[in-house]
């Protein structure tokens, strides 16, 4: 199913497509070779407030370049006809965090890259990003201002030092809830769906190799509040895919 974006400002549809993109192209200047790019498929996940995440072997080139020098590039894109159905692409620095909620936020998302934490042997990156171009179809461009794109968390502190106790808890005890979002709210069939995250605007879901996010009516905090959308989801069944 496919959001209706029609009425949405552009900053908030890239953010979305942001937040919904588990595979970026990412770019870093190589140092092997006289400071030409060098492109590659890496995992991304996106912080509350959708500044991208990224979690990459200490030895692996990009890893090397940026600590060269760590300015970058990422093209966020869906994988069916990217070129129809929109991608954003985003100018900034990769800055090394020490943040373990985030790095929490990017093994949730990404459960294959446990293996990394266990041998320490990747760094957590931040995005600060300078520059957003959305290409949204064939005749929709837009050139955003990050503070566009990045969604201001300063009253939703609470939710991101919750969130791993909140998704554990929500996976637990309300799993049938949690089938009911997907199936009803989203449409996506199949049981056994489960949160791997939860930021103010929704919550994004996962099933097998399957994802889905749905998005809040309004913005959230705190459990009350997180399980008041959903329960509502569950009961309405409207479409946020």
């Amino acid at each position: 199913m496919i959001t209706d974006d029609r009425d949405k400002k552009p900053g908030s549809v890239a953010r979305r497509l942001m937040r919904t993109t588990r595979q970026v192209s990412l770019a870093t200047i190589d140092s092997a070779s006289e400071g030409r790019p060098y492109a590659s498929l890496s995992l991304v996940a996106c912080g509350h407030d959708a500044a991208p995440l990224l979690l990459l072997p200490v030895f692996a080139q990009h890893s090397i370049n940026i600590r060269n020098d760590n300015r970058i590039s990422i093209l966020f894109f869906k994988a069916r006809d990217a070129i129809t159905q929109g991608r954003v692409s985003i100018i900034g620095k990769a800055i090394p965090s020490e943040d373990h909620l985030l790095k929490k936020r990017f093994l949730s998302r990404h459960f294959s890259s446990q293996i990394y934490q266990q041998f320490n042997d990747a760094v957590l990156y931040r995005v600060s990003i300078e520059r957003v171009n959305f290409v949204l179809g064939d005749d929709q461009m837009y050139k955003l201002d990050m503070t566009e794109v990045i969604y201001s968390t300063t009253h939703y502190l609470k939710l991101s030092i919750d969130e791993p106790e909140l998704i554990e808890d929500i996976n637990l005890n309300f799993s049938e809830l949690i089938n009911l979002c997907a199936n009803n709210a989203v449409g996506r069939p199949g049981m056994d769906w489960r949160l791997t995250g939860i930021d103010p605007e929704g919550v994004d879901l996962a099933r097998n190799d399957a994802e889905a996010r749905f998005d809040f009516d309004k913005p959230v905090n705190d459990k009350d509040s997180v399980m008041s959308e959903l329960f509502k989801a569950a009961q309405t069944g409207r479409s946020k895919e």
